[in-house]
C-alpha cells in the first residue's frame, strides 16, 4: 500500500522571549480582604459517550467498545486548542495527515507528529525503528526521541498497519512493549491510547482488513490501557457511520485515511473527551465527595 511521504518543510526554531516585572509589594492594598477560594464543583459521574452503541447492536460482526471500562475517557467540556497544543501524536499514516493538512500548532512544520520518514510505521516492526525527530529531522529510535523531548501528553495512534497479519498475542506483546519503552524514557509523560479509525469498503485491501478486525484490535488496545492504567480514546466512534463503516464523506478516496473534515471530527472528539489529572485531595480547593 502506498502512503504519502512527509512533506519537507523548514522548521522555524526562533523564539521571542520577553520579560517584565514590577514591585508586587508596592501594589498591594493593605486594607483589601483576600478573595475567597472558589472551590470547583466535582463531577462525580462523568457521562460516558455511547454514540456508537446502537451501531454495534445493529452490526454484531463488530466488537463493541466496553462502555463500562474505567479507562474509557468520558465526554468532557471542550478543552480547546491549548489542550491540543500539549499533545504529541505517535502515529501511523491515518493520523499523520494532521501535519500536511496543517491542523496542529506549527502548521505543516508542526513538531506534534512523530512517525517514520515515509509518513507511517508498522506496529509489528517498532523495536529499534527510527522515526524522524521533527525538531531537527534526524532519525532516532522512539525511546531516544521520547527521552530528548519528554512531551506533556502523548497519544499513541497506531495499529492499522499490522492488524491484517498480527494475531492477538503478537499485537498485545508489541503494543505493550512500546508502552513500557515510552514510560521508561519519559515517566512524567501522560500516555493516552487511541482507537484505530474505521475504514471504508473502498479500501484497496478490504477483506484483509475490515471493521470487524479493526474493532477487534481496538478491544485489544482497550485491554492494554486497562492493564497499564492508561486513558483510552474511542476515536473509532468519531468517524463511524450507521452501516458499520467509516462515513464516506469523512474519508479520502482510498478508504483508509480520514480527509480534512474527518480529522477535524477526530480533533473535536479529542478536545471533548479530554484527559484530566486526578484531583489533589491535599489541595484546599478540593471538595471531598459526600457519601450517602
Amino acid at each position: 500500500m502506498k502512503y504519502a511521504r512527509l512533506f519537507p518543510c523548514a522548521l522555524i526554531l526562533a523564539l521571542l522571549l520577553t520579560a517584565c516585572g514590577h514591585n508586587v509589594a508596592s501594589s498591594v492594598e493593605p486594607d483589601r480582604k483576600p478573595l475567597p477560594i472558589e472551590k470547583p464543583a466535582l463531577k462525580l459521574k462523568p457521562e460516558v459517550d455511547r454514540r456508537a452503541e446502537s451501531i454495534y447492536q445493529a452490526h454484531p460482526e463488530l466488537t463493541p467498545v466496553n462502555y463500562d471500562s474505567p479507562v474509557l475517557l468520558p465526554a468532557s467540556d471542550d478543552a480547546g486548542e491549548k489542550y491540543l497544543d500539549r499533545i504529541t501524536f505517535l502515529c501511523d499514516s491515518p493520523t499523520y495527515w494532521l501535519k500536511p493538512f496543517g491542523m496542529l500548532r506549527g502548521g505543516t512544520c508542526t513538531t506534534q507528529i512523530w512517525t517514520g520518514s515515509e509518513g507511517t510505521m508498522t506496529l509489528a516492526y517498532l523495536r529499534g525503528f527510527r522515526i524522524l525527530d521533527p525538531y531537527d529531522r534526524v532519525e532516532r529510535t522512539i525511546p531516544e526521541t521520547m527521552a530528548r523531548h519528554q512531551p506533556a501528553i502523548m497519544v499513541i495512534a497506531l495499529g492499522i498497519n499490522g492488524i491484517s497479519f498480527m494475531d492477538e498475542a503478537d499485537f498485545i506483546r508489541e503494543y505493550s512493549h512500546l508502552v513500557e519503552e515510552l514510560q521508561a524514557a519519559s515517566p512524567d509523560t501522560q500516555l493516552i491510547l487511541q482507537a484505530m479509525y474505521p475504514i471504508s469498503p473502498s479500501f484497496r485491501y478490504w477483506g484483509d482488513i475490515t471493521n470487524a478486525s479493526v474493532t477487534r484490535g481496538n478491544a485489544w488496545i482497550l485491554r492494554i490501557a486497562e492493564e497499564y492504567g492508561l486513558p483510552y480514546l474511542d476515536t473509532f466512534a468519531a468517524l463511524l457511520g450507521e452501516d458499520g463503516n467509516a462515513r464516506p464523506e469523512l474519508m479520502m478516496d482510498d478508504g483508509l485515511h480520514p480527509n480534512q473534515e474527518g480529522l477535524t471530527r477526530v480533533l473535536e472528539y479529542i478536545r471533548t473527551h479530554a484527559w484530566q489529572p486526578p484531583p489533589d485531595e491535599d489541595d484546599p480547593r478540593y471538595i471531598r465527595p459526600e457519601t450517602k
